[in-house]
């Protein structure tokens, strides 16, 4: 079967090669932009969870997946720049003494203690690079781990958490008691409700995927339209060239027949025009004399007009 329709379908020579060639194309470009898209769309809501837990701590209402410790954990979400660069500082400090159930992060194996810190790697190698006076020793402590990727946002994301103890936090302005790591997407959450400024909320997303869906589209459906135009041309060259060649083989009937499906398909082919007309003047002069009748028939058709009997 499939050796049958490509035989059919390379019957009409090169132009018929060209043509099979561009919808093969376009299909294949309209599939790997879909899934190219699908997993952008899959990216961005990726990239958009890791923001959750920067949101620990803002609202009371804010939705918490992970199980509430009876342990709040206390926290503390800052903005630091260095050369240009935004660095998110969150502080922290378990309670409930040496046996607390205080919640961690997402990405650290446990709650750094007073003196402590992880960083994200960029941060950890910008630290390595920079002066300590410049940086480092903005942050209390020395580095024991690197906070992992289930936590950044990106490679590049510049993030550092800082133990400190629960006095210090418990009299810092803007320290909170949370019991529990946000786990919320900015997506899914109100404004009020996510830290300001991080992640994409609904409207962002839904603005990302009308983007997508357009620019899948549109050069899918051009590729598409061109090949489909260029299929309709040469079909309808296709009913030219056979109602041509029975008009030069002196059959006008058949031709005629051929032609009138054909300008059903096609009604502003000129040339199919020209030839139907070809076609019944050519009838009316085969049957002026010996039938009348038929004479008539074709003369109306071609909207001929005929002077009184004389």
């Amino acid at each position: 079967m499939i050796r049958l329709g490509l035989r059919l379908t390379l019957g009409g020579g090169r132009e018929a090669a060209i043509r099979l060639v561009l919808l093969v194309a376009a299909v294949g470009v309209g599939v790997g932009l879909l899934l190219t898209a699908v997993a952008g769309v899959n990216a961005v809501n990726k990239q958009n969870d890791r923001y959750a837990w920067f949101s620990t701590g803002i609202s009371l209402k804010t939705a918490y997946a992970a199980k509430i410790s009876t342990d709040p954990l206390w926290w503390l979400v800052r903005a630091d720049r260095f050369d240009g660069q935004l660095i998110g500082r969150i502080d922290v400090a378990a309670t409930g003494g040496s046996g607390s159930t205080s919640p961690a992060p997402p990405g650290i194996g446990h709650l750094p203690g007073p003196g402590q810190y992880y960083a994200s790697p960029a941060l950890a190698a910008l630290l390595r690079s920079t002066p300590v006076d410049q940086l480092a020793a903005r942050y209390p402590g020395h580095l024991i781990g690197t906070i992992g990727d289930a936590a950044l946002p990106s490679p590049n994301s510049l993030v550092i958490v800082i133990g400190r103890t629960a006095a210090q936090l418990a009299r810092t302005p803007g320290a909170v008691r949370a019991p529990a790591i946000a786990t919320t997407p900015p997506s899914g959450c109100g404004q009020a409700q996510c830290l300001p400024g991080q992640g994409m909320n609904a409207n962002s997303i839904d603005l990302v995927m009308s983007v997508v869906a357009l620019a899948i589209l549109f050069p899918l459906l051009i590729f598409i339209g061109t090949a489909t135009r260029l299929s309709a041309a040469r079909r309808e060259e296709r009913f030219a060239d056979a109602a041509a060649t029975l008009i030069g083989q002196g059959d006008h009937a058949l031709a005629l027949d051929i032609i009138k499906p054909g300008l059903l398909r096609y009604p502003a082919s000129s040339r199919l025009a020209e030839l139907r007309q070809t076609a019944l003047h050519r009838l009316m002069e085969r049957y002026q004399q010996s039938d009348p009748f038929k004479f008539l028939i074709y003369a109306d058709q071609a909207g001929a007009e005929l002077g009184p009997a004389g």
